[in-house]
């Protein structure tokens, strides 16, 4: 076991272990061989370390260079392998390389195929994952061993997938996909952005990557079979890997299962890319604009000790958290007091021991504070140099604290291992209360002068994009004009958004919405939407129908089980009156007992008329946990027993929990007064949430194909086949999405289109579908295919009909678009946009839709933007994507039909 040559050999962690022997193992009994291991990999054992607690580390090293430390503790077992290499070990025309590798290690090895690792994992109950930083690559797969082999099972399929990884061409190319869709997603990123842009300049790296752990999608899309495996080879070797056992393990049966699956034996055959870092002499700062960003971002990067300077690590934690209550708490010298907040972190950037760590002050404000807060941050860390008057005493306590709790979790004591191992020091594991409680004063005051240096920093300050700027990469023209859009948010957390009309016509969008995923009561949103439509508690009924005609005013409002909202239009003239009755109702709704009991009875009717849906039971069976999932029986048999009070209960709710948002488009330039007027009322009115940008995590994965059916007494069979997939709504995603939907059924001229219908006449409504619900999207395809008519049916058509989907599939799976079919597809999505936006109708609500992207109001113009960036590859790797998963079928058809087809349906599900 090689700690480090830097590494004093009396230390303390070794010192009482000099005079012990441990003997090498060269054979094993009872262990056979497997995935092409001849003979088990002999393995010494060099020593054993004390850690807090009565924990001991078992050290060992296997004769191929291997490191290895098992921790026994009771509780989860953890097995991770970290690799001594990352972002930082890349040159820069495949940076990226590492995380992609990291993704293509789970697509097969030898002993396992693709998806193979999940699965295998899957039924031990196991957790796995992997990440990619600067300086290392890490692979965990955890669990409690409920079953005998779990050990042995872990061990085998994660040293296959290190050490045997196939790099089938297939395999790499559909992961291009993926990776290139992380990428985009950490493009969109201010956060991560700004940190690479701070090392950048803090270090002087060049690289034609934004980001610089992820790389470029240019990159990637590159990246051939022979990068992959050259790269892998010279880095993925078995001395820059260190494995740590931690958990409910013997060491010695952990060590020889170890040697029997961990056999490689390659060496790297030419020299590793090491960055060399050079810190700058004089302080530089870089201001970025964005429009991913509500707020203003500061971040300010030092430069900090080595890698293996444990001592200095340990005092930089100390001086994190002496800053952070300087910069948080209540005292004259927080931040607070600009509604702004701020954290001190640090970053391993190098893979070697003498690499430096990066130290990170990071801040968020609103661009009025900034510099305001960007000074008070200098103040505090100046502060550190010349003396402040803290409780040391207190600050180790709350790190001793931590690292108790450290020690009671297996995967953290993992990973202070781990990243000890690969540091060369392992003083963090055991030695650290020791070294926490020998720093003073004058060492956190030494500290700040040698390390956090305000003439030698690099700061990145991440601003919400100007409204005057504009961005065009393909020279298409806009959606809207960014110039006539304005954006604002009041004191009362109020997101406004007004946009200028070429017409005297002028429009106002309303929503207050909280982020809940299911109402207790799921129909009580109806039936409160039908009551707003009846007027206010002023002018209840007919009264405020007539007031709104004859003023032209066309007002109209709705409720849902999280949301109310009002959208009105009118002439320029009355936008005022116009704006003061839309807040008459959704601040004095009509909520009476009669209005109440006209409402339920209205919205029970219209469910007990509503026709059977092939829709209905695919959303029950996707999002069943949800509010999209309800069934129309479910909400009739909530409406029975639901009362006023619920409905009450409900809008109270959406008022004290929700965001609010406003978008109006008027001709506010000749006619100045409107855009007071509204901002004025805007201010008045009650305090809502502050507007946040999050995609919920609703994703659930489909786990086998199925068949969905309800009887209907229509000749017409209704068939739809739905994909769940996971998405982060970055926008290159789904613009491909787009393009591969209307390719596949979007418009006559798709292919569902031209075939099942012009082709084969088997249906008149042939369609595609994508629909996005949280961090989940669907992608379905539909027909209705007459099935049970005596004169023209044909019982063969559902099953015509699914079998052409699904030879759909495969062919856009495994061919490439053309480039007239993409080409036409971009035409017709500009097309729906420009002609959406016409109208100031559909400018606001483009600007409503775009308030809740992280792109912003703005988003049609950047999908405009980046649509002709789209290859058929980008259309290729997402259909390849969306239907990997399996499909689930919902259909609504005559029992005759389904009867017929009864053997056909139940094969699907195979």
């Amino acid at each position: 076991l090689s700690l480090n040559a830097s590494k004093p050999k009396n230390s303390p962690a070794f010192k009482s272990k000099q005079t012990v022997s441990y003997p090498q193992v060269d054979a094993l009994p009872f262990v056979t061989a497997q995935y092409g291991v001849k003979v088990p990999m002999p393995y010494s054992k060099v020593a054993e370390l004390d850690l807090p607690f009565n924990l001991k580390a078992h050290c060992y090293k296997l004769a191929n260079g291997q490191r290895v430390v098992v921790v026994p503790k009771e509780g989860e077992t953890v097995l991770k392998t970290y690799v001594g290499t990352g972002a930082m070990n890349e040159p820069d025309n495949v940076r990226g390389i590492s995380h992609y590798i990291e993704h293509n290690l789970f697509n097969g090895s030898e002993g396992l195929g693709p998806n193979e690792f999940f699965k295998t994992a899957s039924k031990m109950g196991a957790y796995t994952n992997a990440s990619t930083s600067f300086a290392t690559t890490d692979y965990v797969i955890s669990s409690n061993l409920l079953n005998q082999g779990d050990l042995e099972n872990e061990i085998k399929i994660h040293a296959s997938m290190l050490e045997t990884p196939k790099f089938a061409v297939d395999m790499l190319e559909k992961e291009k996909g993926i990776v290139n869709s992380e990428i985009s997603m950490y493009e969109g990123s201010p956060q991560m952005s700004s940190t690479s842009t701070t090392i950048k300049n803090l270090y002087g790296i060049k690289s034609t990557s934004k980001e610089l752990i992820a790389g470029s999608t240019d990159n990637i899309t590159r990246l051939t079979r022979e990068d992959v495996v050259d790269y892998y080879n010279n880095n993925y070797y078995p001395a820059n890997m260190v494995t740590v056992i931690t958990g409910d393990v013997n060491p010695d049966n952990a060590m020889a299962l170890v040697s029997k699956y961990f056999s490689g034996t390659n060496k790297n055959t030419h020299q590793r890319k090491f960055q060399e870092f050079k810190p700058i002499d004089k302080t530089v700062r870089q201001d970025l604009y964005s429009d991913k960003t509500k707020s203003t971002y500061i971040e300010i990067g030092f430069n900090g000790p080595r890698n293996d300077d444990v001592r200095n690590k340990v005092c930089y934690e100390l001086v994190s958290e002496i800053l952070y209550k300087l910069n948080n708490g209540k005292t004259e010298n927080g931040i607070k007091q600009y509604n702004a907040s701020a954290v001190s972190l640090s970053e391993k950037i190098g893979s070697r021991p003498q690499d430096p760590v990066l130290l990170l002050c990071e801040a968020d404000t609103n661009e009025e504070n900034c510099e305001k807060v960007l000074q008070q941050l200098y103040n505090n860390i100046h502060s550190l140099k010349t003396g402040t008057d803290y409780d040391l005493e207190a600050f180790k306590k709350v790190l001793l604290n931590d690292h108790s709790k450290a020690f009671e979790k297996s995967d953290r004591i993992n990973s202070i291992i781990g990243d000890g191992m690969l540091n060369g020091n392992l003083d963090g594991a055991t030695n650290y209360e020791r070294i926490l409680k020998s720093i003073t004063k004058e060492d956190i005051a030494n500290f700040a002068n040698q390390y956090l240096d305000l003439n030698k920093v690099a700061i990145t300050i991440t601003h919400p994009e100007k409204k005057s700027k504009q961005v065009s990469f393909t020279g298409a023209k806009n959606a809207i004009n960014p110039d006539n859009v304005a954006r604002y948010r009041a004191a009362n957390n109020f997101e406004i958004l007004t946009n200028e009309s070429a017409t005297n016509i002028s429009t106002i969008s309303f929503t207050i919405a909280t982020e809940d995923l299911k109402s207790e009561h799921p129909s009580a949103g109806s039936v409160l939407s039908v009551m707003m439509r009846e007027g206010s508690k002023l002018r209840p009924g007919n009264k405020f129908d007539d007031d709104m005609t004859k003023k032209g005013i066309d007002l109209n409002f709705a409720s849902s089980y999280n949301s109310i909202s009002a959208f009105s239009s009118c002439a320029s003239e009355d936008m005022k009156e116009s704006f003061d009755s839309m807040l008459e109702v959704l601040y004095n709704p009509n909520i009476t007992p009669e209005n109440f009991e006209y409402a339920k009875k209205k919205v029970m009717e219209n469910l007990s008329m509503a026709s059977k849906t092939p829709q209905m039971k695919l959303d029950k069976e996707l999002f069943g946990d949800y509010q999209r999932g309800v069934t129309i029986d479910e909400l009739l048999a909530d409406l029975e027993k639901l009362t006023i009070d619920d409905v009450k209960s409900l809008y109270n709710h959406i008022l004290t929990n929700g965001e609010g948002q406003i978008v109006s488009s008027a001709p506010f330039k000749s006619h100045t007064e409107l855009k007071s007027e509204l901002l004025n009322k805007l201010v008045t009115l009650p305090k809502v949430q502050p507007v946040t940008q999050s995609l919920k995590d609703t994703f659930k994965p489909v786990e086998s194909v199925k068949v969905l059916t309800d009887i209907d007494t229509k000749e017409q069979a209704e068939i739809v086949e739905a994909f769940k997939f996971r998405t982060n709504r970055n926008i290159k995603d789904d613009i491909a999405i787009a393009l591969l939907e209307q390719i596949l059924g979007g418009s006559a001229n798709s292919r569902l289109f031209n075939d099942l219908r012009e082709k084969q006449q088997l249906g008149y409504k042939v369609n595609s579908k994508v629909r996005y619900f949280g961090n989940t999207g669907v992608l379905t395809m539909n027909i209705g295919t007459t099935t049970d008519n005596a004169s023209m049916g044909d019982m063969e058509n559902l099953q015509k009909s699914i079998d052409s989907f699904n030879n759909h599939v495969q062919k856009i799976k495994s061919e490439y678009v053309t480039p007239e079919e993409l080409a036409t597809a971009k035409l017709e999505i500009k097309n729906v946009i420009y002609s959406n936006n016409e109208t100031t109708f559909g400018k606001t609500d483009s600007l409503e839709m775009g308030l809740s992207s992280m792109y912003g109001p703005l988003t049609e113009n950047e999908v405009l933007k980046v649509i002709d960036t789209i290859t058929a590859e980008d259309i290729y790797n997402a259909a390849n994507y969306i239907f990997s998963g399996k499909p689930t079928y919902s259909i609504v058809a005559t029992e005759k039909t389904l009867n017929a087809n009864a053997d056909y349906l139940k094969s699907l599900e195979g």
